[in-house]
């Protein structure tokens, strides 16, 4: 069920109608984690059932390793490995499958062409991953394990971030769902302003932006000022869907009382790799720093190991977002980024966050030049289009007129985005906790951004990019 449809918004109204009148958590939960499996039913019923075998994996895990200390090893291994079992199976058999055999042809060995026909479930990335971080935080102590079955089916099922995050944490979420909730006057226009701006992140920005960019991908004897204009499309749509997706669930589920985490804080304004990940998709960059990199041995090992688990970690990280190989060497490409930032901190002694005036906003240009080269990466699947797109980049300044014409068709939708990313930088309040401020100035800005939904709204964006992932 896509946010971006009236059948969502039904949905939502029923739901939010039949929650609130329940008044007991109890029963607000049972009756949730129904509309969760119905949510996630509606595209496909058959992969409700791995979302409840990935669930009561972990429920089981879970209790196995705090009444049975003596088996806790094993349960972490088996429920670890079956819920990442799922992921490998219906997202990267046939990935590994096609690179051994191509290798192996290589060779002059035969080659067997067994794939699966499996359709990929929407989402999988996102609650196999929340299963994994809790079994693994019980397995550490940092949680208890969870005894109330609802409670932590709903906990992975959770629909308004299931199928794209932000990828909660059990002393998190759980937590919020065991307490009483009630939504104050502030909290249902925190929750409205969330939504809003995550329907004009998608629908105007990231929705009007696909048609260009695709178009201009099509081609692979692109010109650089082409290529630059795609990229930049590029840019900002997948940062209005993703972050689009994440304000609406963020939103949606402020109207029931509750909090998600931040997933996204202004990626585009950082001035240092490190900043980045700080900013974009901040919880799968916590998740592998948790479960990942300090599991490798973190910063704790010599300083060449250090640098071996940054670059495993984002190798990973970029393998996690799609079973291809474009996306092995864009995480890749960032894990060099993040080891020469790294190194030039230890050369300069002076983190870029710590910057001001002319000094950030060269730091911020010149990380952003490098973010939109590495989307080419994530973008194109095809590696000699990617070599020729970045030789033409340094060779081929032809078309540069059309150029201009394709960067000021997305010019308005990135002056938009950007517009968006100021207005809530002055209207929301992240200390101690991310609060909107009060002013008279936010209903009418509100009551724009519902005039661009409704005028500008592109009806053919279809779902968002990172269902698939």
């Amino acid at each position: 069920m896509l946010f971006n449809s009236f059948v969502f918004l039904a949905f939502l109204v029923v739901v939010l109608a039949a929650y609130w009148a329940l008044r007991v958590p109890r029963y607000q939960n049972i009756f949730l984690l129904g509309a969760s499996l119905v949510f996630y039913g509606y595209g496909g019923p058959i992969f409700v059932l791995l979302l409840l075998l990935c669930a009561g994996t972990a429920y089981v895990s879970g209790l196995v390793i705090a009444t049975r200390p003596r088996y806790a090893r094993l349960a972490l291994m088996l429920g670890a490995s079956i819920a990442l079992g799922v992921l490998f199976v219906f997202k990267y058999f046939n990935f590994f499958v096609e690179t051994i055999g191509s290798r192996l042809a290589f060779t002059g060995l035969p080659v067997s062409d067994t794939t699966l026909r499996l359709a990929l479930p929407i989402g999988i990335s996102f609650f196999t991953f929340q299963a994994v971080g809790y079994i693994a935080d019980v397995h550490r102590g940092k949680v208890a394990a969870e005894r109330n079955v609802i409670d932590l089916f709903l906990f992975i099922a959770f629909f308004p971030q299931l199928v794209a995050g932000p990828i909660e944490r059990a002393d998190h979420l759980l937590q919020e769902f065991k307490r009483r909730r009630s939504v104050s006057e502030a909290d249902i226009g925190y929750g409205v302003y969330l939504i809003v701006q995550g329907y004009v992140k998608k629908v105007v920005i990231a929705d009007n932006l696909k048609p260009i960019v695709d178009s201009l991908f099509a081609y692979e004897g692109l010109s650089a000022p082409l290529i630059i204009a795609g990229l930049l499309g590029f840019a900002f749509q997948i940062y209005g869907d993703f972050s689009g997706y994440t304000d609406i669930a963020r939103g949606v589920a402020k109207l029931m009382g509750f909090d998600l985490l931040l997933n996204f804080r202004r990626p585009y304004w950082s001035a240092s790799p490190t900043e980045f990940w700080r900013r974009w998709h901040i919880t799968l960059s916590n998740w592998f720093r948790d479960y990942v990199y300090i599991t490798l041995g973190g910063n704790r090992k010599s300083v060449p190991r250090v640098y071996v688990n940054v670059f495993l970690t984002m190798v990973l990280s970029g393998l996690w977002h799609g079973a291809s190989a474009n996306f092995v060497v864009w995480g890749a490409y960032h894990g060099v980024l993040l080891i020469c930032h790294k190194l030039w901190l230890d050369f300069r002694g002076k983190e870029p966050m710590g910057l001001t005036g002319w000094r950030r906003l060269l730091a911020v240009g010149t990380m952003f030049t490098f973010t939109v080269y590495g989307w080419m990466l994530f973008r194109i699947t095809e590696w000699s289009t990617i070599t020729t797109y970045t030789h033409a980049l340094f060779t081929d300044w032809s078309f540069g007129a059309l150029g201009v014409l394709t960067v000021s068709a997305v010019l308005p939708y990135i002056a938009l985005s950007v517009f968006v990313d100021i207005v809530e930088a002055w209207s929301l309040s992240e200390k101690p906790v991310q609060t909107m401020r009060e002013s008279w100035v936010l209903a009418p800005y509100l009551a724009g951004l519902v005039a661009l939904v409704v005028v500008l709204g592109s009806e053919s964006g279809g779902e968002f990019i990172y269902f698939k992932f």
